[in-house]
């Protein structure tokens, strides 16, 4: 493409028709073809809303600005109880603040996850996020994690908005939309160790952690009403007392002798609930490990979760949406050594098999690969 001639072009035309009333259109096509030279760079930068016509110029140049591209990828379906709904978003308005708009909130929120990894830099930390942000000195538990550092960033503040403190999430703030989202990121060795996001969405503030070892959680952050917090919701896969020791103990131990005798259903609600926890060595110790088993090593599977946030965000919505919606669990045992446990759903969406493979010890586990 001669992008001279055809900027050459548009700028002659707009000039007569739809930009005829700006008076130099040379710094807007000095920003399209900065955007065309570096489309595919990955930097991160809150662009406002664009006007309409921009919105034409990208028509005409056949590119859509990156914060509208990254906007409309953006999966709609996320079960209740973890990211905004479908639905919930509020009205866009072309006068107001970027704080009260639920899609560039949810863009920029979208963004930042896929752009961050644990274990990068400061640098280039920097490098990714363009937001101005405050060194925190008075977080709460400081160093229990082995965090050293803490950076906050207020993002989509309103003119005059300043977060006095970050031990707790500014609920208010969030939800008067004097801030869009807040995050807060935890240094170690001068490296990103975790971080947070909270974020507002319609009547809702949300919460997405990434952990230090890659796992994520997301989940609506319980407002009390009158100082009387909403009960958790019951699941299918909820572990009774028994249960719940017999996995922390599992957890801390990682002795198969502590699942002898459990059914695969067993098995699998303890390795729902070590999903929910985020305990991935756990994971890794409840799948089978006999010889002749294609599997990762432990040190390939840590680190491969750690490469991929976005895959870890989606697992997690998953998790969330099956153990909401979970009605039945029943077990089709296919061999001596070899099982399958159905998860049946109340909106009668297709069942999910997860295979369970008896290892040589007479012990259950899940094959790798399990979910079907």
């Amino acid at each position: 493409m001669n992008l001279d001639k055809l900027l050459a072009e548009f700028k002659e035309t707009a000039d007569r028709t739809l930009l005829r009333g700006m008076d130099d259109t040379t710094g807007l096509e000095e920003r399209i073809r900065m955007n065309i030279e570096k489309k595919g760079k990955k930097r991160f930068r809150f662009i406002y809303p664009v006007s309409a016509a921009l919105v034409a110029v990208a028509l005409v140049i056949g590119f859509t600005p990156y914060l509208l591209q990254k906007e409309s990828t953006t999966s709609t379906y996320t079960p209740k109880g973890t990211s905004a709904e479908p639905g919930t978003h509020q009205k866009p308005d072309p006068k107001a603040h970027p704080a009260s708009d639920d899609q560039v909130i949810m863009g920029t929120v979208d963004e930042i996850i896929d752009v961050l990894r644990v274990g990068m830099t400061q640098d280039q930390i920097k490098a990714k996020v363009s937001f101005p942000y405050t060194v925190v000195d008075n977080y709460g538990g400081s160093g229990d994690d082995g965090t050293e550092e803490y950076w906050g960033y207020s993002i989509l503040a309103k003119e005059g908005y300043q977060r006095k403190e970050w031990t707790m999430i500014d609920t208010e703030a969030l939800l008067k939309r004097d801030v869009g989202l807040a995050m807060l990121v935890g240094w170690k060795d001068k490296k990103l160790y975790w971080y947070t996001i909270s974020y507002v969405q319609g009547k809702e503030v949300y919460l997405f952690k990434l952990n230090s070892n890659g796992t994520v959680t997301e989940d609506i952050v319980d407002v009390p009403q009158d100082g009387i917090q909403t009960p958790p919701a019951t699941s299918i896969f909820d572990l009774k007392s028994e249960e719940e020791d017999r996995f922390y103990n599992y957890m801390y131990e990682k002795k198969d002798e502590l699942l002898r005798g459990l059914s695969p259903i067993d098995v699998l609600k303890l390795y729902v609930k070590a999903q929910q926890e985020g305990q991935l060595e756990m994971q890794y110790a409840l799948h089978i490990e006999d010889n002749g088993f294609e599997k990762p090593t432990p040190e390939q599977y840590l680190e491969d979760r750690k490469k991929d946030p976005v895959g870890a965000r989606n697992s997690w919505k998953q998790l969330k949406s099956m153990q909401e919606l979970a009605s039945d669990i029943t077990l089709e045992q296919t061999s001596d050594k070899e099982a399958v446990v159905w998860v049946t759903f109340k909106d009668n969406r297709d069942k999910v098999a997860y295979k369970m493979q008896k290892n040589k010890q007479g012990i259950w586990k899940l094959s790798w690969m399990a979910r079907q």
